[in-house]
């Protein structure tokens, strides 16, 4: 499973509110926290009709409750990315990694040219997922060098 801060930073969408604007009998309609959430009920008080506030994905145009935070459809396919960009970004730490193993002398040349293979072939296989799903949501790719610790 991803990490929470890896998917955040993948997100491409945002829940955003729809409200009522009017009222059936034609008033104006205000909030009200009835129920454990936000609700707009009429300003009329013979009407007092309640309508529930809800919000639509600005991506995939999905219906959710004003409580929903996340998008279900589109968490689905960004857990996918975010997988396969940390699955890169986690090979390319092990080639630094099993480079200076060999310098040091703890493995032998075949067993980093075999390491270095399998990373090799399982990072083409994670940025060709990436990009198909990049294309499928028109995300700009994401930068997949890292930054300096200092």
């Amino acid at each position: 499973m991803v990490e929470l801060e890896d998917l955040a930073l993948r997100r491409d969408y945002k829940l955003t509110p729809s409200f009522h604007g009017h009222c059936d009998c034609g008033s104006t309609l205000g909030l009200l926290r009835a129920d454990n959430t936000i609700m707009s009920m009429c300003n009329d008080r013979y009407c007092g009709k309640r309508y529930p506030i809800v919000r639509f994905c600005t991506h995939c145009d999905a219906k959710y409750t004003f409580e929903d935070i996340d998008c279900v459809v589109c968490d689905v396919e960004l857990i996918k990315l975010t997988e396969a960009e940390v699955t890169v970004e986690d090979n390319q730490k092990l080639f630094r990694r099993i480079a200076r193993k060999l310098k040091e002398g703890k493995i032998t040349q075949v067993e980093h040219n075999d390491i270095r293979k399998r990373c090799e072939e399982e990072i083409e296989i994670c940025r060709d997922i990436a990009e198909k799903i990049r294309e499928e949501r028109q995300i700009e790719p994401s930068s997949e060098t890292q930054t300096p610790k200092q």
